[in-house]
């Protein structure tokens, strides 16, 4: 546990992001079939990067992707896919996550799998893959975008490539579209028609990683920004307007805050020019899910009276975030609730006072980063910690460097 204490002056400094595990993760899996696995072994690489990049290089007979959503989904298709037989595992929470869209694509596809636990969920066991037994597959992927991706990233290495056909819509969209993009810097050609996507078999070539900070990690720096004094900013060095990263929509939303964004070669700066905030606010999440706990709680903590609907992906995360956040905004006394017969829509309300009690993290990196924008209010304690090692290992230490003051509880 710690104890949190905001600066009691403006912010002002430069703030390091991590790089986007997002967008690396995708390029890891692709780099392995061009015969390139990068070293990932700095420590300031976020958790599933590391682990990822490990996974891709280890024999078997069994693959533990820990608490890493992507990293056990994309692994298991660019395993099932390349003939490699063992068993893929996670912690007990990954064992509670769906994973039964993606299996049983591919299993048309022509991979054996069986499942090692409650079936739809890990473990799972592969059993081999012979040969291509179909070319178009149909997926569901409004429960989570990350099974369309890990087929899209796998689907290269067929000899017939692939179409899939999906037959809901994509949740989180713009997660989609940076998979798509990334495909086509290694030079994968695909074409999406209405509701299929095409993917051409390709024979991939090694290319230079795409690399830049992570655009859900910024929205911490945003949001300590959206709290501070007049006249704060933050420099974010690597973080750009690429259009990579769906969650750069934050840059816009964070103007009703008073935040302008200023964009350099080396990244963008960040300043409250003005100390204003909406009087309420209605968000559509569904295409920016990782935003939701930091958006949430900053209402909070700013007094707005605000609305959150598509939030459905949030339960199946690495905790039931909608829960997590009801339970510790309530040691606030802030309200936060389902609307009555609109069940992926929360209303907050309420005025956030001191907690007498430390915040729980639930094993979760962004609970653990949302609610420690709540020491710019008062101080207050955060349990376990370490849980941002998976996406942010270096937050605290770039937390104290912009002048909090962290002491172990």
């Amino acid at each position: 546990m710690i104890e949190l204490r905001g600066p009691d002056k403006p912010l002002t400094g430069t703030f390091h992001l991590p790089l986007s595990k997002s967008l690396i993760n995708r390029q890891l899996i692709l780099a392995a079939q061009a015969g390139l696995f990068p070293e990932m072994t700095d420590p300031d690489l976020p958790e599933d990067v590391r682990q990822l990049a490990h996974l891709l290089t280890h024999p078997g007979p069994e693959w533990d992707a820990g608490a890493g959503g992507t990293t056990l989904r994309f692994l298991t298709a660019y395993l099932a896919l390349h003939d490699h037989r063992g068993r893929v595992t996670g912690t007990a929470r990954m064992q509670e996550r769906p994973i039964a869209p993606l299996v049983n694509a591919l299993i048309q596809l022509g991979a054996q799998i069986d499942y090692s636990g409650t079936t739809g969920c890990p473990p799972i066991h592969l059993n081999g893959f012979t040969e291509q037994s179909a070319d178009r597959v149909e997926l569901d992927p409004s429960s989570s975008s990350q099974f369309l991706t890990a087929l899209l990233l796998a689907a290269p290495g067929l000899p017939r490539g692939m179409t899939i056909h999906l037959t809901r819509p994509v949740t989180s969209r713009p997660y989609l579209d940076m998979t798509l993009a990334v495909l086509n810097h290694w030079g994968v050609q695909t074409r999406m028609d209405n509701q299929e996507i095409h993917v051409a078999p390709c024979r991939i070539s090694p290319r230079q990683l795409v690399l830049e900070a992570d655009w859900t990690a910024a929205s911490y720096a945003y949001g300590m920004l959206a709290l501070a004094p007049e006249g704060s900013c933050l420099h974010l060095p690597r973080l750009y307007l690429s259009g990579l990263q769906g969650d750069e929509i934050l840059a816009t939303w964070m103007t009703s805050f008073g935040i302008r964004s200023e964009p350099s070669p080396d990244g963008i700066t960040i300043i409250r020019d003005r100390l204003t905030r909406p009087p309420d606010l209605h968000m559509d999440m569904a295409d920016n899910p990782d935003l939701a706990q930091t958006m949430a709680v900053l209402c909070a903590l700013s007094g707005i009276e605000s609305e959150f609907s598509g939030l459905h992906t949030l339960r199946i995360k690495e905790t039931d975030r909608t829960l997590a956040l009801q339970m510790e905004l309530r040691k606030m006394g802030v309200h936060f609730a389902p609307v009555e017969n609109r069940p992926d829509t929360w209303r907050l309300s309420g005025q956030a006072t001191a907690p007498s009690e430390a915040f729980s993290t639930y094993h979760d990196h962004r609970m653990a980063m949302a609610f420690s924008l709540a020491s710019l209010r008062f101080p207050c304690q955060i349990e376990d910690p370490s849980v941002v090692d998976k996406s942010f290992p270096a937050f605290w230490q770039q937390l104290e460097a912009v002048g909090f003051r962290i002491k172990a509880g």
